[in-house]
C-alpha cells in the first residue's frame, strides 16, 4: 500500500483519511470516514474517477475547518 502510488480509488481514499486525521488532531477517524463516504456518494456520478480521492479530501478538509458544529449524517 503506497501513499504515492495507490492501486485503486479505495486505497487512495484510505490514505486521504489517514492524512486528514493527522492534519486535524481533534477529528476522530470514524467521523472522517463517514464524511469521506458522504463526499464519495455526492460525487458518485463523476465520469472521471481519477481525481475523486483528491476532490473528496479537499471537500472533507473544508468541512472540518468550517466554523460551527460538524455536519455528519449518522
Amino acid at each position: 500500500m503506497s501513499a504515492t502510488n495507490p492501486r485503486d480509488e479505495y486505497e487512495a481514499l484510505n490514505h486521504a483519511v489517514d492524512r486528514l486525521v493527522r492534519r486535524i488532531p481533534w477529528a476522530d477517524e470514524a467521523g472522517v470516514r463517514i464524511m469521506v463516504a458522504e463526499e464519495v456518494a455526492a460525487l458518485g456520478d463523476a465520469r472521471l474517477r481519477h481525481f475523486i480521492p483528491a476532490m473528496v479530501e479537499a471537500r472533507v478538509l473544508r468541512r472540518l475547518r468550517a466554523p460551527g458544529p460538524l455536519d455528519i449524517a449518522v
